[in-house]
């Protein structure tokens, strides 16, 4: 196992330990992450779109999961 790190975007977003078999395995938790996160934060998304960086221990960004909600143009 290896350890990475989860950030969302945003001023003060605490960075969240977690370990993965694989950087496939942490994009997998990382969507499982924010799914949660928005469903305890329903205010959350009124911000429009969510990123969510996966970060190794040095902080290098590995990876970004990405949900926007968009108005569709008529």
């Amino acid at each position: 196992m290896t350890d990475y790190f989860l950030r969302l975007a945003g001023p003060s977003r605490e960075r969240v330990a977690i370990e993965a078999a694989c950087l496939d395995d942490a994009r997998n938790r990382a969507v499982q992450y924010l799914g949660k996160y928005l469903s305890d934060h329903p205010a959350f998304a009124d911000e429009g779109h969510w990123r969510l960086a996966v970060e190794d221990a040095s902080g290098t960004v590995l990876v970004h999961v990405i949900v926007a909600t968009v108005t569709p143009r008529s």
